[in-house]
């Protein structure tokens, strides 16, 4: 599912905005996610902008002209769902950051371990959020992904396990494969589609779920299988990190 998530990044200085694109770029590659980055040198230039279009914005506090935390509060009136993180050489302005519940405060300069903490955080909020449509019947329905514990073929359908039941999809396995994400979910056989977010266990050949199911592993795709879920759990550990000022 390619849905393109907007991040902004304002600041007065052409370095530090540099700096951060080129953080955000490395960890969006590195994750497979699809995302655009924006510039703006000041709080005037991005508030000129649609503003509605983003879901997350790295804020300078100290810019000429209009400052970060004016600029945020002008932004908040307008985008109210927007996650915000303050850059700032001082920790001056963290109180104030916090009461309009902002994501983070981060002290400058900016380090890449610092950075990818809070984008961890920021994703994983973001995606326990996603949804994907599939078709039944003549309609189309949306389900969260993270209520999505595995899919197995049913004929030429996809059967769709969930936490809250079972759905009959009028689309086939591969249409299904097609709509969710590839770094987060597996086929461990022909049949069957696994969320890798409900893998509890993973002996030699079984892949064991949350709600006691057992998919058997082809022995073909064992290696596969095993260094896509090593892959997504360290991914996830990552994003269970979490931190105030860094």
């Amino acid at each position: 599912m390619n849905q393109e998530i907007k991040i902004a990044v304002c600041d007065d200085l052409a370095e530090d905005r540099e700096n951060i694109t080129r953080l955000l770029s490395e960890y969006t590659d590195k994750n497979n996610l699809y995302v655009k980055i924006e510039e703006f040198s000041s709080g005037e230039a991005f508030l000129s902008s649609d503003t509605s279009v983003y879901s997350l914005v790295f804020m300078d506090i100290f810019m000429s002209g209009m400052n970060g935390m004016e600029t945020a509060k002008k932004l908040i009136s307008r985008n109210s769902r927007v996650q915000i993180v303050f850059g700032s050489t001082s920790t001056e302005f963290a109180a104030e950051a916090f009461d309009i519940e902002a994501l983070h405060y981060m002290v400058k300069p900016v380090r890449k371990e610092k950075l990818f903490h809070i984008l961890d955080r920021f994703f994983d909020s973001v995606y326990s959020l996603r949804t994907v449509n599939v078709k039944v019947g003549r309609l189309e329905e949306s389900i969260y992904i993270s209520d999505i514990l595995y899919a197995e073929a049913d004929g030429k359908r996809a059967k769709i396990h969930t936490k809250k039941g079972v759905i009959d999809a009028s689309m086939s396995m591969a249409d299904l494969e097609e709509v969710l994400p590839a770094n987060e979910f597996c086929r461990p056989i022909r049949w069957a589609l696994v969320s890798m977010r409900e893998i509890v266990a993973m002996p030699t050949d079984i892949l064991k779920l949350s709600d006691k199911t057992e998919i058997p592993i082809s022995r073909l795709k064992r290696k596969e299988i095993q260094d896509a879920f090593a892959n997504y759990s360290w991914r996830s550990t990552r994003r269970r990190m979490r931190g105030g000022i860094l």
